[in-house]
């Protein structure tokens, strides 16, 4: 493990400044006095409306993200931010505590697939608000797998998909921040008081359109998401759209005439290169991905194709991570004042 992680995470606390970190800090503890996010008309009344976009919009969705649930809006926190909050540290530290006793069950009887509250409190020697919060970070992170059930007061969960990198670890505080700042792109940093001398927030910042960056911001929490609870076709078939969309969209913006056809990810992925929008064969793409619309439903052709495994699914992660990189640059490169 390298050192830059942790050095990482805790300059990202030192950097934010103190409204945002009340703001994040408001937001996780409506969440765990209520056990919901917070609906947006609440968080506007504390806040004021435009407080509330402004905070939005200098975080980024790598740590505060919209989303709506019944017809009502709500504002919830990504484990990042959660990590951000005052007691992120706090937070840490009983996760760091959670995993290190899964690693060391793991290990004992590498058979155990669920783990139950009762248990997890004994052996931590948790009080009752300190289980009821584990469960709280637990969820929140993702590091869970199947037959998990969150009870208000008993909880059972299924051990990490990674539980074998866990069982290989021997310092998992270093661990779990490489995984942090793996999943939630550094490019939306929170900014300094002021709101300056940063990148403009998000992954997805160079895409004009707000609502189509908003859905794509969405589809790829959720393909980080679901890749992290075995959802490996769920993850391929996300990936595979938001790249569709992303190269559709460079195009043009690059006055392609590829966009006057509808392309698959292959033609689009091809056009791209042609147009000098990605560097050419640079973004590789697996058959399965190419394919990805082979995956949806239930037909022939979904038969056709073999179902994704964890490879696959990671290796379209990397595919987007990819994509957004080079657009990013792109982008960036296009927008600097010609030099006189």
């Amino acid at each position: 493990m390298t050192l830059a992680a942790a050095t990482d995470l805790d300059a990202l606390r030192r950097r934010l400044s103190d409204p945002h970190r009340d703001f994040v800090s408001a937001l996780w503890k409506f969440y765990r006095d209520h056990n919901q996010w917070v609906p947006s008309r609440i968080a506007h009344q504390h806040f004021g409306k435009d407080a509330v976009q402004a905070n939005l919009a200098a975080l980024g969705p790598s740590l505060v993200q919209t989303y709506r649930d019944d017809g009502k809006d709500y504002y919830r926190l990504t484990f990042l931010g959660m990590l951000l909050t005052d007691h992120g540290s706090v937070a840490e530290d009983l996760l760091v505590r959670y995993l290190e006793y899964i690693r060391d069950r793991h290990r004992s009887d590498p058979r155990v697939e669920w783990v139950g509250s009762q248990d997890v409190e004994t052996a931590l020697r948790l009080s009752g608000e300190q289980s009821r919060l584990l469960r709280q970070i637990i969820r929140l992170s993702h590091w869970w797998g199947g037959g998990s059930a969150f009870g208000e007061r008993e909880w059972t969960v299924g051990v990490p998909v990674d539980v074998d990198d866990l069982a290989a670890e021997a310092d998992l505080r270093h661990y779990v921040r490489e995984h942090v700042l793996k999943h939630f792109p550094t490019e939306s940093r929170p900014v300094a008081a002021g709101g300056k001398g940063g990148a403009p927030a998000g992954a997805f910042w160079f895409v004009a359109d707000a609502a189509l960056r908003a859905r794509l911001t969405a589809d790829w929490h959720e393909a980080q998401d679901v890749c992290h609870v075995l959802g490996w076709t769920s993850c391929v078939i996300l990936c595979g759209g938001i790249l569709e969309t992303l190269l559709a969209d460079a195009l043009a913006r690059s006055g392609s005439s590829a966009t006057r056809r509808r392309l698959l990810l292959g033609s689009l992925a091809t056009a791209a290169g042609q147009c000098h929008v990605l560097k050419k064969d640079a973004l590789r793409l697996s058959p399965t991905l190419l394919a990805y619309r082979s995956l949806i439903g239930a037909g022939p052709r979904r038969r056709t194709v073999a179902a994704p495994d964890r490879t696959e699914a990671e290796a379209a992660l990397d595919a987007v991570r990819s994509c957004l990189r080079q657009l990013a640059a792109t982008t960036s490169k296009l927008s600097r004042p010609a030099e006189r």
